[in-house]
């Protein structure tokens, strides 16, 4: 695999030789050892390159291709698991005013921080370590500003369509949303909204939609939010989530703390009220430099096995995230 991933890096770099394209290409190195309540003990390497292709001649497009190079070792199971593949790979072209991007890539949908109850492309996974990694959708999404302040988007994808036309209302951004996941045989009708409390500094957002499934279970779902950035180095936030098709509600609440400059501290806790199970995580995050940093924290799920959180097991885990 590192000699496939090797062979379309060199291919990748003949090709913008070739067409005299102007490119800016970085590498991370990424190391994650994990270990679980159960003693398995799992070490995650990726080598991600980065690349960025523009051409002056054509300056509204710009090409987007990063590739992951992925190994998980088990070394409690003595298993070994290589993968190469596309991240992200996408042609895009802007202008004031169409956006037009080709490829697999990010599809940006819901305002919530800890969950996305409308996100049918890649919805947050906030029990993960790398919560902010989103799977990329294979997809062209389209892009229309309607006026200053509003505009008018589609995304279209092997099995999964979306409309949505957004827009500022006087204090808030709202938008409405149509989405189709064939894949799920579910359609939801939505919302999103998201502003600033009276200029307090307080942020407010909500996200939520009616879901019809082909199995009857038709239900509503959604997440208010609460943000806050103190003068102090101290950011919280707080979010509720109803899930209509087991009546369940749940809270979190989150604080990221920066102790200094190169230090920073982060608490994440949810708790479901229906089956009182939990999760808590934590972690500490240190720059060694501009491109080194060392993150430890771990993940800890308390219920019982048929609970929200309860069937998981309770980890600790250390990270070290290189750039070049």
């Amino acid at each position: 695999m590192r000699y496939c991933l090797n062979s379309l890096f060199f291919l990748v770099v003949v090709s913008v030789s070739a067409f005299g394209l102007e490119s800016k290409l970085e590498v991370e190195l990424a190391n994650i050892v994990q270990k679980t309540s159960k003693s398995d003990t799992v070490d995650y390497n990726r080598l991600r390159l980065d690349g960025t292709f523009e051409d002056q001649r054509y300056d509204k497009f710009f090409g987007k291709l990063i590739i992951d190079n992925e190994n998980i070792y088990n070394i409690s199971e003595d298993k070994n698991q290589n993968d190469t593949e596309i991240y992200r790979g996408y042609i895009s072209y802007i202008d004031d005013k169409y956006l037009l991007n080709i490829g697999k890539q990010r599809i940006p949908f819901g305002v919530g921080r800890v969950w996305n109850p409308i996100d049918i492309f890649n919805p947050i996974d906030s029990t993960a370590i790398e919560s902010d990694k989103r799977e990329g959708t294979e997809s062209i999404r389209f892009e229309y500003a309607l006026g200053d302040l509003s505009n008018l988007d589609t995304t279209i994808s092997k099995d999964k369509y979306a409309l949505r036309i957004k827009g500022y209302m006087d204090y808030a951004d709202t938008a409405l949303v149509v989405l189709k996941d064939n894949k799920n045989k579910t359609d939801i009708y939505g919302y999103e909204i998201s502003g600033e409390f009276l200029e307090t500094g307080i942020e407010l957002r909500s996200e939520g939609g009616y879901k019809v499934l082909q199995n009857g279970k038709d239900h509503f779902e959604t997440i208010v939010g609460v943000e806050y950035a103190f003068e102090k180095p101290l950011t919280i936030l707080g979010e509720y989530r109803y899930r209509g098709y087991d009546n369940s509600n749940q809270v979190a609440i989150k604080g990221v703390y920066e102790i200094t400059p190169l230090l920073n501290g982060s608490l994440l806790s949810i708790y479901d009220f229906e089956d009182k199970s939990s999760f808590t995580s934590f972690g500490f995050g240190y720059s060694l430099a501009d491109d080194i940093s060392v993150d430890i924290g771990g993940l800890f799920y308390r219920g019982n096995n048929f609970s929200e959180f309860g069937k998981f097991n309770d980890s600790c885990f250390v990270k070290l995230l290189l750039y070049f």
